[in-house]
């Protein structure tokens, strides 16, 4: 018998990318609050490093989601397996 096993939807590399991602972002707008004068064009860095912090965490949150989907998927798939199947020629055994 051939065992089903549920492809993951994100690679390995995906996910390291999403979460070296993450970690760039928020090291990328902690220098600009700390190291950069405060002018417009300092504000709009920061405005902009903000939004890269948000995307890239809802990237890793999918990312986080989707393997934890993985596991319940793969474990409803062994336990599937592990249910006879009836063909509807069998007998139903009596019980006590």
């Amino acid at each position: 018998m051939n065992t089903y096993t549920p492809q993951p939807r994100s690679t390995p590399q995906f996910f390291l990318q999403s979460v070296l991602s993450f970690g760039a972002s928020a090291a990328g707008v902690g220098a600009g609050i700390v190291y950069l004068p405060v002018d417009l064009w300092i504000r709009a860095f920061l405005g902009m490093g903000l939004l890269y912090v948000i995307t890239s965490t809802f990237t890793l949150a999918k990312c986080v989601r989707d393997r934890q989907e993985d596991v319940l998927a793969a474990e409803a798939a062994q336990n599937h397996q592990q249910v006879p199947l009836w063909y509807g020629n069998e007998q139903p055994v009596p019980r006590p």
